[in-house]
């Protein structure tokens, strides 16, 4: 059963986490016994070339994928020995998810994208309607919240991405190549702004990016070779960032 332990400081604590694919008569190793924690509030970029494992350790950690071998501890429980129905529940409740391609539906207006999510949630109807304002503005979205999708830029479309995850009001945000539909420049103030309302919001991330210029961003970088953990750095965020990039977050 899923608990509410919110008293720990390890949000995230994967141990000799393997998951290998069978190709007719072959096993392919994605992840080789990957091993570290996430604390509480913590910013962490999963790097690593195509095939590194990058995508496999965010879909175990989702929960959309199972182990082969290792545990996936989240807030102290171990996700790879939950039923399909925990994983349900621990998905609604626990995550929410920011794609490279958004994710959008194109027949609802950012305002519409949102409320969606906040549906599924059970929220009271009077409530969904103020929330999603909320998140919206949140990003900067304020004056396009009637808009549909194609009425939206990319960097735009990825900000209603952004506001949907948070108005689930998860403890984990896993977010996987925010930037790879967007230019360079709309690609930074993104992560910039993932990055603000983490540390507002106290929201722990892992974020799947192969940019190394958005590591500034990040408070660790782990970065994956063969589905092994190559290196594990701690960035100094506080020193990287006093130079004004989060303040044009909402210029994207």
């Amino acid at each position: 059963m899923i608990s509410h332990h919110k008293e720990l400081n390890s949000v995230i604590k994967i141990s000799n986490l393997s998951k290998h694919y069978k190709l007719v008569d072959l096993s392919i190793s994605a992840l080789e016994n990957v091993s570290f924690t996430v604390e509480l509030g913590e910013i962490v970029f999963i790097m690593g070339p195509s095939g590194s494992g990058k995508t496999t350790l965010i879909n175990l950690i989702g929960g959309i994928d199972n182990p082969t071998g290792g545990s996936i501890e989240i807030l102290g429980e171990d996700i790879a020995q939950y039923s399909d129905k925990e994983l349900t529940l621990y998905r609604k409740k626990r995550l929410a998810f920011v794609f490279q391609f958004y994710s959008l539906i194109p027949t609802l207006t950012a305002r519409e994208n949102v409320e969606l999510v906040l549906e599924l949630t059970l929220r009271k109807r009077k409530d969904i309607s103020k929330l999603a304002e909320e998140q919206l503005t949140l990003v900067g979205l304020e004056n396009r919240m009637d808009n549909f999708p194609f009425q939206l830029s990319g960097g735009e479309r990825q900000r209603v991405a952004i506001a949907r995850a948070l108005a689930k009001s998860p403890d984990i945000l896993l977010i996987d190549e925010p930037t790879g539909q967007l230019d360079q420049k709309t690609g930074d103030n993104i992560v910039s702004l993932i990055q603000k309302i983490a540390k507002e919001k106290k929201k722990t991330v892992l974020l799947v990016t192969h940019d190394q210029e958005l590591e500034c961003y990040a408070d660790r970088v782990i970065t994956l070779r063969s589905g092994k953990i190559i290196s594990d750095e701690s960035k100094s965020l506080l020193t990287q960032n006093d130079d004004g990039r989060i303040s044009n977050a909402a210029n994207i």
